[in-house]
């Protein structure tokens, strides 16, 4: 049975060894994640990313960011600090000067400093999440997460990473569709709205995506959509027609046999399959 990170309700979530989301299928998540790399090594694959822990990594993922698990050790374990888009977005908000574009992508950093600092960040959420009411989290929880946001931030600017840079011009293409692709995937699955949007050819955009993430850029829509759909259906219980809206497709039947392509199943029996008790 499916269950979330977070809800309304729990805000907050600490999980230690594996979390049964954290799989090889892969899926969209609806919340932030603060992942400490307690032993162990896996390499994960975020959106269009290679994401390489190891033990003592501290690794950010966002909302919206599909994580999907392409190999790990034995020994792999980790504790994760699960917050809700509103608890997120109010810490970030708090940054003031400190520049937030950082982290809109998955983050990793390597730091025996920020690894000691987000375990003890841990064992201080740990009694607030048992004790506390959501108003209470809250007024707790934000004061400490910007905190943590602001040392991470400068661990990356001091290792050198957070700067947006591009080695040549179709790296930042590249990089200029998965933005895309992340704000307009319910809009459009097909290529050519991508290359439109980016003025080059459907023919060049095909070469970026292929050479820098081994599948056609309608690969890789259908993958980040198909993610975002799985996490819809799962929790939620949004009429299927509804969905089928949500995503612009014309009819029921089209996204039905969207996600059955792409899945195997229909959506009606993922739905059914992942939330049996």
């Amino acid at each position: 049975m499916f269950t979330p990170f977070v809800t309304d309700e729990k805000p907050l979530a600490i999980y230690k060894g594996v979390p049964p989301q954290y799989t090889s299928d892969g899926l969209a998540i609806d919340c932030a994640l603060i992942l400490h790399v307690i032993r162990g090594t896996a390499k994960v694959l975020c959106n269009f990313d290679i994401i390489e822990e190891t033990a003592g990594s501290v690794v950010l993922f966002n909302p919206g960011d599909v994580i999907k698990v392409q190999q790990r050790s034995e020994d792999y374990e980790v504790e994760i600090l699960a917050v809700s888009k509103f608890f997120q977005l109010a810490a970030r908000n708090q940054l003031e000067d400190v520049a937030t574009d950082a982290f809109n992508n998955a983050c990793v950093v390597d730091s025996p400093e920020l690894s000691a600092a987000t375990g003890g960040m841990f064992r201080f959420m740990a009694p607030v999440i048992v004790m506390c009411d959501t108003k209470e989290q809250y007024q707790v929880s934000v004061p400490q997460l910007k905190s943590f946001y602001m040392l991470f931030r400068t661990v990356m600017r001091n290792n050198g990473k957070g700067i947006l840079s591009f080695k040549n011009h179709k790296d930042e293409l590249f990089f200029r569709f998965r933005q895309l692709l992340g704000k307009h995937y319910r809009e459009s699955r097909n290529v050519s709205y991508y290359a439109d949007k980016l003025c080059i050819t459907t023919r060049y955009l095909s070469e970026i995506v292929k050479n820098r993430y081994g599948k056609s850029p309608k690969e890789a829509i259908d993958i980040f959509t198909v993610m975002q759909v799985r996490l819809d259906l799962l929790q939620s219980d949004m009429p299927l027609s509804e969905l089928a809206w949500k995503y612009n497709f014309p009819s029921l039947s089209f996204f039905s046999d969207y996600f059955k392509r792409n899945t195997g199943m229909t959506p009606q029996e993922y739905r059914m399959a992942n939330k049996k008790g």
